[in-house]
């Protein structure tokens, strides 16, 4: 079980990104990037800031839909 969710998190990170369109859905886990977590892109999905599809097998969206998101997130302040 652990090989098969370290394949699944590496299809996830690097093949699934590099191989789908910009409208392609994709699993949350495959959009993350270095300042947005899995997590808060489904937060955002779930108070619907995040365009997204809720399916059985968990919250699906486009690299298009999370660039639209990331570009109208106020910015952080850096941390002192």
């Amino acid at each position: 079980e652990l090989f098969a969710r370290a394949v699944l998190d590496s299809l996830h990170r690097f093949l699934l990104p590099a191989l789908a369109g910009p409208l392609q859905l994709l699993p949350l886990s495959a959009l993350t990037q270095k300042d947005l977590s899995a997590l808060a892109l489904r937060r955002a999905a779930e108070k619907g800031r995040l365009q997204a599809q809720r399916r059985p097998t968990g919250w699906y969206s486009t690299k298009s839909w999370v660039d639209l998101y990331t570009g109208s997130r106020r910015p952080r302040r850096p941390r002192v």
